[in-house]
């Protein structure tokens, strides 16, 4: 029998102003456990819409959405499922800047019946995982981009999310620290089995994916296939 998605979304549309502007239009897409997928298009397409519908940020104006097996409308503490079941990771690292590296990984960890020590170990742990071992109490204004990402990708992993979303992780970094970022996260996809989804406008960013969703105005309309990853031939 073959594994339920990662991530099934069902004749998805978002409409805005008044019905005036159709952002999404019955969008449908399957992502495996495991695969890494990335969501490509012009500015405007529906890209991160559809990224930050997945992540519960907002809710479709029609269809479903089906995360781990669960219809998100369903779900009672949409805050319990960004907070714990799924990681995201913007263009824009967003970490408070009076707080230490670690510290801004530990954010996520409150409220969640972890003692102090244990978040401190956490962070400390996923500071060594993203390469920053050596950087938890600096503090991001003197941290570099590529570094500060890091940050923010470890505090997106605090809670042990099973699929991580980013959306244009590199957009802001030089080429050789976006590769940075990008290799970092097909490590962290292989070593967790994790499921990442990125949207991105860069080629070189999509390279690194095994599949590409190619999106315009509001739809999908290609795929490319790049590798036959275990996760994708297990769900085949």
């Amino acid at each position: 029998m073959s594994e339920a998605p990662a991530v099934s979304v069902r004749g998805v549309s978002r409409v805005f102003e008044d019905g005036r502007l159709r952002a999404l239009d019955g969008v449908d897409l399957d992502v495996a456990t495991g695969e890494f997928v990335a969501i490509m298009g012009p500015s405007g397409c529906g890209k991160s819409t559809l990224l930050h519908l997945i992540a519960a940020l907002d809710r479709p104006t029609e269809g479903s959405i089906m995360v781990g097996g669960h219809d998100l409308a369903g779900r009672a503490n949409l805050n319990h499922y960004r907070a714990r079941d799924v990681g995201i990771v913007f263009q824009l690292d967003n970490l408070l800047p009076t707080l230490s590296a670690s510290e801004n990984v530990q954010v996520p960890m409150f409220g969640h019946q972890r003692s102090g020590r244990a978040r401190h170990r956490r962070a400390e742990e996923l500071l060594g995982v993203v390469g920053l071992a050596g950087r938890a109490h600096t503090r991001p204004p003197q941290l570099s981009g590529g570094e500060r990402q890091r940050v923010a990708i470890a505090r997106a992993l605090a809670n042990s999310p099973a699929l991580l979303l980013a959306d244009e992780p590199t957009g802001r970094l030089d080429s050789e620290s976006g590769m940075r970022i990008l290799e970092l996260l097909k490590r962290l996809r292989e070593e967790r089995r994790l499921t990442v989804v990125v949207v991105t406008h860069d080629p070189r960013v999509a390279a690194q994916a095994d599949r590409i969703i190619e999106m315009l105005d509001g739809r999908i309309v290609g795929e490319r296939i790049q590798a036959q990853t275990p996760a994708a031939a297990a769900s085949s």
